[in-house]
């Protein structure tokens, strides 16, 4: 069993269910498979956190090289299967690393919207093209994920939802809108990265809005 496996099967995942008052919803669209991307929205730095403590399977993801500085979520983030990233720029070896982990069978956590948006609605994030742009390279799947707390804020001992929202195999992702048989065309642009992440955070988004019981108190 791989250290991410074990701190997900720890007392920490547990530990961390706790304190933030975590409720999972659809916890069975979980697929059963070796190798995806989880795609979620992202409004603090606890979220892979969250993920990783929510999942079955062990979950790897990108984390910003500024955690890896901070004493407490070093060691979580380390544990639960983070790696750096670069936001100063294009850091062509993290994209490298997520694709090898992918084609190795491993499940990675990543965030559209990049940075963190703290106090802000998922539904007026900025998105990146960087999940699709992977999803597309790796030929892998996505399942959405939405996480939902009060004020989009998410605070030690204030209740938060994880919501799986329905897995979106590679086949599907690419599969053009008047496609009439069975065959997919790839083609790697920018138009089809913005196609591919409008179907997966639109579910992301719908899962907001249809179980966002937190905000409309």
């Amino acid at each position: 069993m791989s250290i991410f496996a074990k701190a997900q099967k720890s007392f920490i995942a547990a530990f961390v269910k706790k304190i933030f008052r975590i409720e999972i919803i659809n916890p069975e669209n979980e697929p059963d498979l070796s190798s995806y991307i989880t795609c979620a929205n992202h409004s603090s730095n606890w979220d892979p956190v969250l993920l990783g403590a929510c999942m079955n399977k062990p979950l790897r993801y990108m984390a910003k090289a500024e955690l890896f500085k901070v004493p407490l979520l070093k060691n979580l983030v380390k544990w639960f299967g983070a790696y750096p990233v670069n936001r100063m720029g294009a850091d062509v070896a993290s994209v490298k690393t997520t694709i090898n982990i992918l084609e190795q069978g491993e499940i990675v956590g990543m965030f559209p919207q990049g940075s963190r948006s703290r106090g802000v609605h998922p539904k007026d994030a900025e998105l990146k093209q960087g999940v699709a742009m992977i999803a597309v390279r790796a030929k892998t799947g996505i399942l959405p994920v939405t996480i939902i707390s009060k004020k989009y804020k998410v605070r030690l001992f204030h209740k938060v939802i994880i919501v799986f929202g329905r897995y979106m195999p590679y086949e599907e992702l690419i599969k053009e809108d008047n496609a009439e048989s069975g065959d997919f065309k790839i083609n790697e642009s920018m138009n089809l990265y913005k196609k591919v992440m409008k179907k997966v955070y639109g579910e992301i988004l719908a899962n907001y809005e249809k179980y966002d019981v937190i905000n409309k108190k």
